[in-house]
Order: structure tokens, then C-alpha cells, then sequence
């Protein structure tokens, strides 16, 4: 198998994750479409404050079955 890998070209943050921007795009355009998701034959919008509704249950999913 063959590998290629790339410099990095933008700064990363030395602190924070990856909710961060989720949080961030929720809370500064809520009602915005994040993505598209394919729900039987058609697509249905989901913004952001819902994807941040789904992370969040998710995650309160995993602390609970004891995943931190």
C-alpha cells in the first residue's frame, strides 16, 4: 500500500477539541444548516443547534455507559 503525506499548512490550537466548533457555530448561527443527512429518499437539512443537541446526547451516552 502506498502512503503520502503532505505538510501541514495551518496552525493548529495548542488547546481546546474538537466540540469546540460545534459549540462555537451553534451558539453564533444556530439556525444555520451544518449539513445535509440522508433520511430515507430525501435529504434533511440539520443545523447547527440540533448537531449540538446530538453531540451533546451522545456524549452524555458515552459518560454514562462509563466512556470518558
Amino acid at each position: 500500500m502506498r502512503e503520502f503525506s503532505t505538510p501541514i499548512t495551518v496552525g493548529v490550537p495548542l488547546t481546546g477539541n474538537l466540540t469546540d466548533d460545534v459549540v462555537t457555530n451553534a451558539r453564533e448561527a444556530p439556525e444555520a444548516v451544518a449539513f445535509r443527512r440522508r433520511v430515507d429518499a430525501a435529504w434533511v437539512d440539520v443545523t447547527a443547534d440540533t448537531f449540538l443537541a446530538e453531540v451533546r446526547a451522545v456524549a452524555k451516552g458515552l459518560i454514562a455507559a462509563g466512556i470518558e
